[in-house]
């Protein structure tokens, strides 16, 4: 069981209100600045752990993203995330059970949806490089 320490709740309740975004440590701590950088980067890694936060890049040159994982909610979908803006889209949709089914059935393999990201530009990221 882990401490519920005063920092570790708010940077819970700051993921939690920025799901629709991917954030950067940077990012985070841009924004709380109260919290000391070792101790945010400690915190990070305890919540990585214990799988309530999940980590990625959207390109090897730029640095890792955060996001917080509703456990009743992120695994059972993909994510789509904008590599222009940074936009972070919860794929629900029904489609998405057929395509695993159809790589569980066809291919033989179980897909982990909890790290499954699929990276490209949002409608409005799109609308605008085509100006």
């Amino acid at each position: 069981m882990k401490y519920k320490t005063k920092n570790r709740t708010k940077i819970i309740n700051y993921l939690k209100s920025h799901d629709d975004k991917h954030l950067t440590i940077a990012e985070i701590q841009r924004d709380l600045k109260d919290i000391p950088q070792a101790s945010l980067y400690r915190l990070m890694d305890s919540l990585l752990e214990e799988g309530l936060v999940r980590k990625y890049a959207i390109d090897p040159s730029s640095p890792c993203c955060f996001q917080y994982v509703d456990n009743e909610h992120c695994h059972e979908h993909f994510h789509l995330i904008c590599t222009k803006c940074g936009k972070l889209i919860h794929l629900e949709c029904d489609e998405v059970e057929h395509l695993l089914h159809h790589i569980k059935d066809d291919h033989g393999f179980d897909v982990d949806i909890s790290k499954v990201n699929l990276y490209g530009l949002c409608e409005e990221c799109e609308k605008e490089s085509k100006r």
